[in-house]
């Protein structure tokens, strides 16, 4: 009887461990939401630096790569207070204010490069907030390629 006691406490403590290794809440949402944007062709990057950049703190890179793009057609800007401010190009750059306009709230940043774009965000609670940031992307996919 004794012997079945133990095993019975050491398969509780077992199945308390192996539930506490789950992931809940919030983890499984964000396991929902990165995997449906893989689905979308955009890859999840983890931010090395975003503590030393105000800005981009509590966010997550998600990058969608692209035909190439010329040089004149870069851009790179963060979200403040105000508004958006530019770390390269500007609102005449083909393309970011169609862009910019359509981003979602949780969007801190985008960086539209070569050959992707990089956009910084806060992860929302609801997926549909995914498919916005996807169609805002969506004329960037049309650009012409580089020379």
């Amino acid at each position: 009887m004794l012997t079945w006691v133990i095993v019975g406490l050491v398969a509780a403590v077992l199945v308390s461990n192996f539930f506490k290794l789950m992931p809940r809440g919030r983890e499984r949402h964000l396991q929902r939401l990165r995997e449906r944007a893989r689905e979308q062709g955009l890859a999840v990057e983890w931010l090395r630096e975003a503590h030393k950049v105000n800005q981009l703190a509590g966010c997550i890179a998600y990058r969608m790569p692209l035909e190439r793009c010329p040089l004149e057609r870069e851009f790179s800007c963060r979200r403040g207070e105000d508004g958006w401010h530019w770390l390269n190009g500007s609102a005449a750059t083909p393309d970011c204010n169609d862009v910019l306009q359509r981003l979602p709230e949780q969007v801190r940043g985008i960086d539209r490069q070569s050959l992707s774009v990089v956009v910084y965000w806060r992860e929302p609670d609801d997926l549909a907030v995914l498919q916005q940031l996807v169609a805002a992307l969506e004329p960037l996919k049309g650009a012409p390629p580089g020379r």
